[in-house]
């Protein structure tokens, strides 16, 4: 009788975590796109006053969490490629960063990736501009489905392991 008990306890909290989990998801994206935003944001700046090479602007934006280790890869793999092409790094940089992103939110980082390295200051930080504003809308969405599903998929995943708790 304990057991059936304890099974039933452990398929409630399962299922409830599963739901925390799928709700974690979408607040890990939001925290990943606000990085990169910040870290873009700072780029962007640095971009119109500076006229240092790209891989030491990029070191001045690197911060901590996903952005701030996809910087660092990227800088790694430019120096590993003997400073060959940057867009081909921050490429290999996307491909090798496991981001809790979206594919369209990914799209937004390849598409950043293109321009930087490849015109002049004032040009990058034009194209720059639009990728950020494309990237806060973005941010804009996952903010607003994190707040409008996190409880939902906490409550579904409490639901079903309630509800198998009763069919058993």
């Amino acid at each position: 009788m304990t057991s059936i008990w304890l099974g039933k306890i452990l398929l409630l909290t399962g299922s409830a975590a599963m739901g925390l989990l799928r709700g974690q998801e979408l607040k890990n994206r939001t925290a990943c796109l606000a990085d990169f935003r910040r870290g873009l944001g700072a780029l962007s700046r640095e971009l119109a006053f500076s006229l240092r090479p790209l891989p030491e602007l990029v070191a001045g934006v690197q911060g901590e969490g996903p952005a701030g280790v996809f910087f660092a890869l990227c800088r790694r793999h430019f120096q590993d490629s003997g400073g060959e092409s940057w867009t081909d790094s921050w490429q290999k940089a996307l491909e090798d960063s496991p981001l809790p992103l979206k594919e369209e939110d990914l799209q937004i980082l390849r598409e950043t990736g293109e321009v930087l390295g490849r015109y002049d200051g004032d040009s990058q930080r034009q194209a720059m501009e639009g990728l950020l504003a494309r990237l806060d809308e973005n941010l804009a969405e996952a903010r607003a489905e994190e707040h409008r599903l996190f409880r939902v998929y906490v409550t579904l995943g409490a639901a079903a392991g309630l509800f198998a708790c009763i069919l058993l």
